[in-house]
């Protein structure tokens, strides 16, 4: 790499570090905004690269890099801004440490990672005692997103995040009305738990859309094309407009680039990765006592599709699950009652996000409740989530931000949806697909609507029989006592 030029020290207006897929593409998002950008890897030839390829588009001027961490520093102008794109983890923190040695007082970094909130808030606590100014931030929109504009959620400290949001709000996706798609979701690592939750309901709404192909394949007996007709008149309706069902409508029709006759489908192996954000929240949501069955149930699946040579062994040895057909009279019927088993499922997962949300920012004071309104508005664009059910979800919380549960605010939508949901799940459950997120949406919706649950009372004395562990009693109008009791049981040993 050649040396610094004088002229350049100093006139970078932020800096990105990890040239990878992501870096790359939101440093071009940068300089197609007119931002000067520095530019630093770990391995020299990758940033070299970038400036060869970059420079005769955007000018010397305009894109510059860093050998070491000193020389990128030099090119930043102060109070210095870099966002981190690497992975995250103990990476992060050696690139979080590499900076604090060559910043100032009053420098910012902002990680963008896919981090845990409560990492965030430590590295944020730990920078500030000294000196320096730290933002966790997540970003949705993969590295389309970061090329284009992505969503961003932003947590710290509000005078950081004003410092900086000139940058993050130009390089951000921009809705129909024109606003940029970021807000400041709170302190700490809020932004970094609202990212987290985000991929949560990613999670399960996109195992819920495999579930629903994976009914009208092989449960109603569709065609890969039959099924792309079925999706396309999905959307039209509206309510499940999004860019999920979009990206699934595309899945179902691509063709195997290697074997033409076949989709693509038919020749990818049914294993799913995944990047730990899915299992921290459903942890996260579970230690305060937060249900969240449907986001579980979508980080299971995960972990059994990668189960695939036992799954193999097993399948030999075991009742294989049967797949009866459908007469014809029977499949609109059947494909109405999967739309309302999808479209409710899509609800009670939207519901527990934002309910484990809630919880997580009760527990840890990390200030997101006010925000949720805006929050939810940013995913309008630019962000996996996007899809028309965000209005309606967005004037929920404005509405009444005391909302006990999202799904109070689709009361027609579940009300008109349970029948067919129902039928659904138990046509499935004879012929054996396997729909796990959509059974327990099923069970989400009925509990949470359950004001009294009949296992748990019998649960609720069982525990006291073995273990004298006690419980409430119901009052003459129906609520629980504060102080716990327990009955004289007769002696059973196990």
């Amino acid at each position: 790499m050649e040396p610094i030029a004088p002229e350049t020290i100093g006139t970078a207006e932020v800096g990105i570090i990890g040239m990878g897929t992501m870096g790359a593409n939101l440093a071009l998002n940068l300089l197609d905004k007119g931002f000067t950008v520095a530019v630093f890897n770990r391995s020299t030839n990758v940033a070299t690269d970038f400036l060869a390829k970059n420079r005769p588009t955007y000018g010397a001027s305009k894109v510059l890099a860093g050998k070491t961490y000193e020389d990128f520093a030099s090119l930043l102008r102060k109070p210095r801004k870099a966002m981190i794109l690497v992975v995250a983890g103990k990476v992060t923190d050696m690139v979080i440490e590499d900076l604090a040695r060559v910043f100032e007082q009053g420098d910012i970094i902002v990680d963008t990672g896919n981090a845990h909130f409560k990492d965030q808030t430590t590295r944020a606590e730990m920078l500030e005692a000294r000196g320096l100014r730290f933002l966790g931030m997540g970003v949705s929109g993969g590295a389309e997103g970061a090329r284009k504009g992505p969503a961003f959620f932003p947590g710290g400290t509000l005078s950081v995040w004003e410092d900086i949001k000139p940058i993050v709000e130009a390089a951000s996706a921009k809705a129909k009305d024109g606003r940029p798609c970021v807000t400041m979701c709170g302190s700490g690592g809020a932004g970094s738990c609202v990212k987290m939750y985000h991929n949560a309901g990613e999670y399960a709404i996109l195992q819920i859309w495999g579930e629903a192909y994976a009914v009208l394949r092989n449960q109603i007996g569709l065609p890969p094309a039959e099924i792309q007709k079925v999706l396309g008149d999905w959307k039209a309706r509206g309510a499940l407009d999004s860019y999920m069902l979009d990206i699934t409508h595309a899945v179902c029709g691509q063709k195997d680039d290697k074997v033409p006759s076949d989709f693509m489908v038919d020749r990818t192996a049914d294993m799913i990765g995944s990047k730990g954000t899915g299992l921290w929240s459903v942890q996260e949501a579970m230690s305060v006592g937060v249900p969240c069955p449907s986001l579980a149930q979508a980080v299971i699946a995960r972990q059994m599709s990668m189960c695939r040579e036992e799954r193999q062994v097993n399948a030999a040895q075991l009742p294989g699950a049967s797949s009866p057909s459908t007469t014809a009279a029977d499949k609109a019927a059947e494909i109405e009652d999967l739309y309302h088993a999808t479209n409710v499922s899509i609800i009670a997962s939207y519901a527990q996000m934002f309910q484990c949300i809630r919880g997580i920012d009760k527990e840890f004071k990390l200030e997101i409740i006010g925000h949720l309104p805006r929050i939810i508005s940013t995913f309008r664009a630019g962000c996996i989530l996007q899809g028309a059910m965000l209005e309606p979800m967005t004037k929920a919380f404005e509405e009444n931000p005391n909302i006990s549960n999202l799904m109070c605010a689709f009361q027609k939508e579940i009300a008109d949806g349970m029948p067919g949901f129902r039928r659904t799940m138990a046509k499935v459950a004879m012929g054996g697909e396997c729909v796990g997120v959509m059974f327990a949406s099923l069970t989400y919706v009925t509990t949470m609507a359950q004001p009294t649950m009949l296992a748990g009372q019998v649960v609720a004395l069982q525990r006291d029989v073995f273990g004298r562990h006690g419980f409430k009693r119901l009052k003459e109008d129906g609520t629980a006592t504060e102080e716990s009791y327990s009955a004289e049981w007769s002696e059973m040993i196990p």
